[in-house]
């Protein structure tokens, strides 16, 4: 029996025309302990999001988040 990998995952979202809430729910089925804030060191037009996720299937999460706009500042580590 062999357990899924899981994968801690921490980037920043620079999205265009979209919420805090859209971005989490688009992510709850790929995912656990989601955190999206806003990032305060903002110095771009637009909105920089700082996102937090668990999953299994780090490539399923950044081509989500790639719909909304760039991702940036990309930290993976495993999640124990």
């Amino acid at each position: 029996m062999s357990l899924s990998q899981k994968y801690k995952l921490e980037f920043v979202l620079c999205a265009y025309n979209t919420s805090i809430e859209t971005i989490k729910n688009s992510l709850a089925e790929f995912g656990d302990n989601i955190n999206v804030s806003d990032d305060p060191l903002n110095k771009e037009k637009g909105k920089d999001f700082l996102v937090t996720i668990s999953t299994e299937d780090p490539e399923l999460v950044f081509d989500i988040c790639s719909q909304f706009g760039r991702i940036r500042s990309v930290k993976i580590d495993e999640d124990r």
